[in-house]
């Protein structure tokens, strides 16, 4: 969903700003009251989370690739004005470090998926959740639902916001940027995140809700009612365990996944998702799987031993999750819209003059998340050394996130005011 520069006119990219930088403006004020030493590390966990979410990348309708966001997560948890930091935070350092969405699309990528994602989602889950109290299980399907919307109008504005690009802007028949119209592109980031994405969004998203209503309650309840003041109608958790959930909601995403898949394939698993698996070097893929789990083996362990009690269980699990963000390499082909212009030359005969432009204004030091190492660097480097590399290059990226929240933080002016206090009862 990232939209490289080249892709839009540079106006329309500046002009989005018109919406973001207005509920930039806002979103600082409202987080700015309740910033405190407690609060400033969860934003950052989060803003880290959605980065690394965003680095997995999963086959989509299409033969291509997307990923999800956590921005309804995010939003459920700490409210939707605190998502919207974390989520633009994430994609800024994605764009400036890793190239992963365009510099002058910075603006137009935060409102998609930092504003328009977090308010559509969370819009949609108290929607769905109603008065149910906190804890319900209820509230677990109307997150899991209520992300799937947000990505998915997300994914049609940014559709709509490429497929506009040859209508306003083309030269002697020819599109000047993005050559996609409405009729191609929206049908394309609908399919790519409807069967796709938005499963994938929905189900960490009701995993993750699931997981702290069980483990971590205090982070729904007093966190809740601190980012977004209201009544909290705490209620009782579901008294089915947490495996179960999780059992039931991975089951049905897969089975939905896998499914459509094969449908789109033609029934062929060698073209599940309508991508050509044959591309694939699967002994490459062995081989990555055996370093990755080496590498989880010693790390999550060590993550646990190190982190400190209050976040040991929660950063824990994010390590692991960071640690297998490197599986979404296997899946062959790159996201819509997001080819080189050799592929636009393929599609469409021609690379349009705006594109070729526009998007070499700016080289990121860790483009395409490789390391400037030619152990790591290079298409032709073995699968699974980019995926020691990707792993690395995500860790400077959370670890380049926490310094901007702190940061952050510290332009705001927060720091040495009163922590929230927990709730009783609430674990450490």
């Amino acid at each position: 969903m990232h939209i490289p520069d080249g892709y839009l006119s540079p106006i329309v990219s500046v002009g989005l700003g018109v919406f973001t930088l207005p509920t930039w403006a806002v979103a600082t004020r409202r987080i700015k009251r309740v910033l405190n030493n407690r609060t400033v590390p969860l934003l950052a966990i989060f803003a880290a989370l959605s980065f690394t979410i965003m680095m997995f990348n999963v086959p989509v309708p299409g033969g291509t690739t997307a990923h999800g966001v956590g921005g309804t997560l995010i939003a459920i948890v700490l409210g939707p004005w605190a998502a919207v930091i974390a989520v633009s935070v994430a994609l800024i350092i994605q764009a400036l470090f890793f190239g992963d969405g365009g510099v002058l699309a910075i603006l137009a990528n935060c409102l998609n998926m930092g504003i328009i994602l977090p308010f559509a989602g969370y819009l949609a889950y108290r929607l769905i959740s109603g008065n149910a109290p906190i804890l319900s299980s209820r509230r677990v399907w109307a997150a899991a639902i209520g992300s799937y919307v947000g990505i998915t109008v997300a994914a049609l504005c940014v559709g709509i916001e490429l497929g506009v690009q040859p209508l306003w802007f083309s030269e002697n028949g020819h599109a000047l940027y993005s050559p996609y119209g409405l009729s191609q592109a929206i049908p394309a980031m609908l399919a790519a995140h409807a069967f796709g994405a938005s499963i994938v969004e929905a189900l960490i998203t009701g995993l993750g809700v699931a997981y702290f209503q069980k483990r971590h309650p205090e982070y729904l309840l007093s966190l809740r009612s601190v980012f977004a003041p209201g009544a909290v109608d705490e209620g009782q958790p579901s008294g089915r365990p947490l495996w179960q959930l999780v059992t039931i909601m991975a089951v049905v995403a897969v089975a939905a996944l896998g499914i459509l898949g094969l449908v789109i394939g033609g029934g062929d698993p060698g073209h599940f998702f309508g991508a050509d698996w044959s591309k694939v070097s699967w002994p490459d893929v062995a081989t990555m799987l055996l370093v990755t789990l080496v590498i989880a083996v010693v790390i999550v362990p060590l993550a646990y031993l190190v982190l400190p009690a209050r976040i040991k269980r929660v950063g824990t699990t994010f390590t692991l999750i960071a640690v297998i963000a490197p599986l979404g390499l296997i899946a062959p082909g790159f996201a819509y819209g997001e080819g080189s212009g050799g592929d636009v030359q393929a599609a469409f005969g021609y690379v349009p003059k705006g594109l070729q432009d526009v998007s070499g204004i700016f080289s990121a030091p860790l483009s395409g998340y490789d390391l400037p190492l030619p152990f790591f660097n290079g298409a032709n480097a073995p699968l699974w050394h980019a995926a020691i590399g990707y792993e690395i290059a995500g860790i400077i990226g959370i670890l380049l996130i926490g310094a901007a929240v702190v940061l952050i933080s510290r332009l705001l002016g927060v720091g040495g005011a009163p922590s929230v206090e927990q709730p009783s009862g609430g674990r450490p």
